[in-house]
């Protein structure tokens, strides 16, 4: 009689919507799904969304990926694991209901926290987290929240995380991971626990966080109401789980020091695996799924987020007419038919302020070198490439870089012209992994964590392969090199007028 394949889920809840991926127990990609939220920009550098909204888009999305399931398959469902992006704190009452939306990782309103606890105590959040104050963190948003929003944050009875939060409707069990704890800016790393004198910055009690687990840990069990909301038994394993790059890193299969991946997503993130923290206070670190390995993590804030928004302001009545998902291949038609360098044309993607290596919320973005000669498909070109050199500029400070080729994944890795333009600016081999999702790591780390695999490292050996190839072109990298150089110098001599036109604006409005 043949045994019935077993099944794990792993859901990813991102910055732009849920994907859900399953994987049966000889690590073969069943069926996937994915379910967009929308961000919210209450005011100019704020960007929030609604938790509500993603544990409704994760029900959606196990809903969908499992439709063509037999009700015999569904109760061969073993574990569902979840991941999601760092920085993201969920703050619930003593009933545990969210008090306010999410403040998301690429909101820019801390600015001035940040630099503040920068200036008076940044060295020694640096020696107890690996990581130093900029905006993008937890405990600057949490500064801001207390000297602005003071009633608000008198009501925080308990904290979570993005994915903490949707594993929490599912199990009903709050906890967190240790990578996902490094993303707050008050946890010790060396120590793997709360940071007491940290949280005291913020008047922050360390009792209302959630207690610190393994990614490989479990946490609980599927509760009936979310069984009936999914069509699901309950009683399935809840597996902890770990932060979205976190999840991509390893299972794309970047698992050895000196591997490297690049990723086109909403964010661009430029990664290599070390067996230390840098000293440098321009780059993000944090630990690996696999212990013993740290990521050195350096990142611009719009990447394919860059070429969405181009797409939606400059495509709109084109894609209109076209038949559903096919306006990305357009584009790349067009693009194609563009020269290397755009002839001239240059795009800063510094549509909300930038990340590495700047750490700058005033920097605004600009198309730069436009003449008669552009068109439309030379803006397209222009914005791929912008991301690109800005990748290239928060890749020049990692210490210690890799010349192995490096994996490119993200939503911008599925077409060819993107990956060319990566491997050009970046003069590097670049190897596109079968799949690229967090959600199919986060599938990994639940089937090892219910004994499928002896460890993190065979798991993704079984499951993960390279599909394709892709190598830079001679002629095109003296093009890029030569145009990256100008790009460095253009963001050196406007980032004053971003500055000033910053300023004008809130005059404007004030």
């Amino acid at each position: 009689m043949m045994e019935m394949r077993q099944f794990v889920l792993g859901i990813d809840t991102g910055s732009g919507g849920c994907k859900v991926t399953c994987i049966d127990n000889d690590g073969n990609l069943v069926s996937e799904a994915s379910v967009p939220y929308p961000s919210y920009y209450p005011h100019p550098y704020w960007v929030e969304q609604k938790p509500e909204e993603w544990v409704d888009a994760a029900v959606e999305g196990v809903r969908k990926t499992l439709a063509g399931f037999s009700e015999a398959e569904k109760k061969e469902i073993k574990a569902i694991s979840f991941s999601g992006p760092h920085h993201i704190a969920v703050l619930l009452d003593d009933d545990n209901r969210v008090i306010r939306d999410a403040i998301m990782w690429m909101d820019q309103r801390s600015g001035e926290e940040a630099r503040e606890l920068g200036e008076r105590y940044g060295d020694k959040i640096k020696l107890i987290t690996g990581n130093y104050p900029t905006p993008t963190w937890t405990l600057c948003q949490l500064a801001w929240m207390r000297k602005h929003e003071p009633e608000t944050y008198g009501r925080i009875r308990k904290m979570v995380f993005m994915k903490d939060y949707i594993r929490y409707r599912f199990s009903g069990e709050l906890a967190t991971d240790y990578i996902e704890a490094e993303g707050t800016l008050f946890f010790d790393v060396r120590k793997r626990e709360w940071s007491e004198e940290l949280c005291a910055l913020i008047e922050l009690d360390p009792a209302k966080l959630p207690r610190v687990q393994s990614p490989l840990d479990r946490c609980g069990t599927l509760l009936p109401e979310m069984a009936e909301r999914l069509g699901l038994p309950a009683g399935i394993a809840i597996v902890n789980g770990t932060a979205d790059t976190a999840a991509e890193l390893y299972g794309c299969g970047a698992v050895d020091l000196g591997d490297g991946v690049v990723k086109l997503a909403t964010a661009g993130n430029y990664a290599i695996l070390s067996d230390r923290f840098p000293e440098k206070r321009t780059i993000i670190s944090y630990e690996h799924a696999i212990d013993g390995i740290v990521y050195q993590n350096s990142a611009t804030n719009f990447a394919a987020a860059s070429f969405r928004w181009f797409k939606e302001n400059f495509y709109k009545e084109t894609e209109e007419k076209l038949p559903p998902g096919t306006i990305y291949r357009m584009i790349d038609e067009e693009i194609e038919r563009v020269p290397p360098g755009s002839e001239g044309l240059i795009f800063q993607p510094y549509l909300n302020g930038e990340r590495s290596p700047h750490w700058d919320p005033h920097l605004r973005a600009s198309f730069f070198g436009c003449t008669t000669r552009h068109g439309r498909s030379h803006f397209a070109r222009a914005v791929l490439e912008g991301v690109g050199f800005s990748i290239r500029d928060a890749s020049l400070e990692m210490e210690g870089r890799s010349q192995k080729p490096m994996k490119i994944i993200g939503g911008g890795s599925k077409g060819g012209v993107w990956i060319q333009i990566m491997a050009d600016i970046l003069n590097r081999e670049l190897e596109v992994p079968k799949v690229s999702d967090a959600s199919f790591g986060t599938c990994l780390i639940a089937a090892t964590s219910i004994g499928w695999y002896a460890n993190l490292k065979e798991a993704v050996r079984h499951g993960q392969t390279v599909v394709r190839r892709v190598e830079p072109i001679e002629r095109n990298i003296r093009i890029y090199d030569e145009m990256f150089a100008i790009y460095r110098d253009l963001h050196r001599q406007t980032k004053d007028l971003c500055h000033r036109l910053g300023r004008a604006v809130s005059g404007f409005s004030s």
